[in-house]
């Protein structure tokens, strides 16, 4: 029962506003990934930008619904 709501949940269309917060989440991800590189944390940059595809992908995956 509680697995069968979780999942409804899942599937349920996201509103504009996360749409765009969303959007403004990997504006802001890929500022700091620059940040880090400048600094010299190529792996904190790598990890942020494993973060980054992540959000993307459920970005076109919102817009494919």
């Amino acid at each position: 029962m509680i697995i069968k709501l979780i999942n409804k949940i899942w599937r349920m269309p996201m509103s504009f506003i996360q749409i765009e917060r969303l959007k403004k989440d990997i504006s802001e991800a890929q500022y700091y990934q620059r940040r880090l590189i400048k600094k010299g944390k190529h792996v904190m940059a790598y990890k942020m930008g494993k973060k980054i595809d992540y959000m993307y992908h459920m970005l076109n995956d919102i817009k494919v619904i």
